[in-house]
């Protein structure tokens, strides 16, 4: 059996970096929101306590521990970072310019 390296496997088949992006994507965004639920299990805290702190229901902390970051209300993920004894932040990364501390 022969190995292909990865750059070789990709010419073989005529993809692209391109042609990976929307697999990139999803696979960062699966991994943002693994990170979420295990900060809150290394917390020790269940869904239904996260829940109780941010004044939410525990289906909505499933829907945040399941769902789609990049859609996510600032307020809402503050609020889940918070319950978690956290503190949320967010900056802007400019080109030719200092950082902005947006939160």
């Amino acid at each position: 059996m022969t190995h292909l390296s990865f750059d070789d496997y990709m010419a073989k088949r005529g993809l692209t970096e391109d042609d990976l992006a929307p697999y990139e994507a999803e696979l960062t965004e699966r991994i943002r929101v693994y990170e979420l639920k295990e900060a809150r299990k290394a917390c020790e805290l269940t869904q239904r306590q996260l829940a109780e702190r941010m004044g939410v229901s525990q289906k909505r902390v499933c829907e945040l521990e399941r769902g789609d970051l990049d859609r996510t209300q600032v307020a809402t993920l503050k609020r889940y970072v918070e319950g978690l004894g956290g503190i949320l932040h967010i900056t802007a990364a400019l080109p030719d310019r200092a950082p902005v501390v947006l939160v």
